[in-house]
Formats: structure tokens, sequence, C-alpha cells
């Protein structure tokens, strides 16, 4: 005898019937997907701006055996913090049609922050390497 449970409202013979979260699951999803969306607003807000500040370290360029190569860095400046708000923006718009649908979607809004920090992160170093520091 097959272990599947078949959905009386299913078209389809033998498809197994896909439950909903409910009760305290939905609940518990929802508050911690919540306060990963909040979490990752925060540090997209935070990571656009240092983005933007790593612009700062060209200031050292004028110095006497330093080179930047400026094309990489402006491009990092200007595009990093789009590029952090796109994430953000497809984060929580997945987010919310997976709690809309009753899914889980804690995991969608953990993978967003992550997401986010290693954009931050992937800025930086790609502004470190574009400033080299002579002697």
């Amino acid at each position: 005898m097959d272990a599947r449970v078949a959905d009386p409202a299913s078209s389809v013979p033998g498809r197994e019937a896909r439950h909903p979260l409910v009760g305290g699951r939905r609940v518990a999803d929802m508050v911690a997907t919540i306060a990963l969306l909040t979490t990752a607003t925060a540090a997209a807000v935070l990571a656009g701006w240092g983005i933007v500040f790593l612009s700062l370290g060209f200031h050292s360029c004028i110095a006497p055996g330093n080179r930047c190569d400026e094309t990489l860095g402006g491009t990092v400046v200007y595009a990093g913090p789009i590029v952090v708000a796109l994430v953000l923006v497809l984060t929580i718009v997945f987010s919310v049609l997976r709690l809309v649908r009753r899914h889980v979607a804690w995991p969608i809004a953990a993978v967003g922050l992550v997401a986010v920090l290693a954009a931050f992160f992937a800025a930086l170093l790609l502004v470190d390497s574009a400033i080299t520091h002579g002697i």
C-alpha cells in the first residue's frame, strides 16, 4: 500500500497533498521572516552608505607612489548600492510571495540577508584592490 495521501481536491490522481503552514508554525515563520527582513533592511541601508563612503579611499591616490584604478572604483561605488537595493527588493518580494502562499519563507529572508552582506564585502574587496599604496 502506498503511504502517500492523495489530495481529494486535486484533479491529478496520486498527487500528494501539500499542507500549508497553519497555527503556531505559521506564526513562528512569519515572526522569523519579519525579523530577518527588518535586519536585512537595516543591513542594506548600512551597506549602501558604507559602499558610498568607500569612495573616500580614493583621496589617497594623489599621494606619491600610490596608484588607483578609478574606473573600477567608480563603478563599484556607483553600482554597489544599486546591487544591494536590488537584492533587498528581491528578498522582500519573494518572502512576501511565500508568506501569502503559506509556504516557509524565513530561509528566503536569511539568504537575502547573507546576500546583502556578501555584496558589501565584495564591494569592499573590489575597492581595496583598486587602490595600490606605494611606499
